[in-house]
């Protein structure tokens, strides 16, 4: 099995962030958990991975807590990245639909920090997706120019040539109603 905090901290890594691994104890001590604190100059936040769906939808406000308290002074230091301070939130199993629909609920709670939810990220590149929103955009890609006169007369088909081609050759518009209308 992969080490998905590493995953992530090797996405994160590459996107310029600095990232720290760290043991939480819950408040009764009763279990510990690994997180990934991660900081770039405008962001900061914390990876919890579970493995499976139920465990993060069961675990995560006590979690979120224990993070809180663990980090409060750093928290409190930041300042106005307080407000870009993110809790990611990613199963290594995937999700059927009620818990999926459960991960949604727990993005819209913006208490203490965002939240940024992803199950089945165990998957080849799951840990780039489950970061894709706090990561910068890639460069565009590079497409090859298109014959847009071809490209509409090869998606206009169910229309007759003749109307296409008085559109295609920049005729008035009153001259391409008028084919229309009497196409109708």
């Amino acid at each position: 099995m992969t080490d998905t905090l590493q995953d992530c901290a090797d996405v994160l890594a590459e996107a310029g962030f600095v990232t720290h691994r760290t043991e939480i104890s819950v408040n009764d001590k009763s279990r510990t958990f690994d997180t990934l604190a991660f900081e770039d100059a405008t962001v900061l936040g914390f990876i919890v991975v579970y493995d499976n769906p139920d465990q993060l939808i069961a675990s995560w406000r006590a979690d979120r807590d224990c993070i809180a308290m663990r980090h409060r002074e750093a928290l409190q230091a930041a300042r106005q990245k307080a407000w870009n301070a993110y809790l990611v939130l990613v199963s290594r199993e995937p999700a059927d639909f009620a818990q999926s629909l459960a991960l949604g609920q727990i993005e819209e709670d913006l208490e203490a920090m965002r939240k940024i939810t992803k199950a089945g990220v165990a998957v080849s590149g799951g840990a780039r997706m489950a970061l894709l929103p706090l990561l910068p955009f890639r460069a565009a890609p590079s497409l090859d120019p298109i014959d847009m006169s071809a490209e509409i007369q090869s998606r206009s088909s169910e229309l007759d040539e003749q109307i296409v081609a008085a559109f295609l050759s920049n005729a008035e518009d009153g001259v391409v109603m008028q084919l229309l209308e009497d196409q109708a």
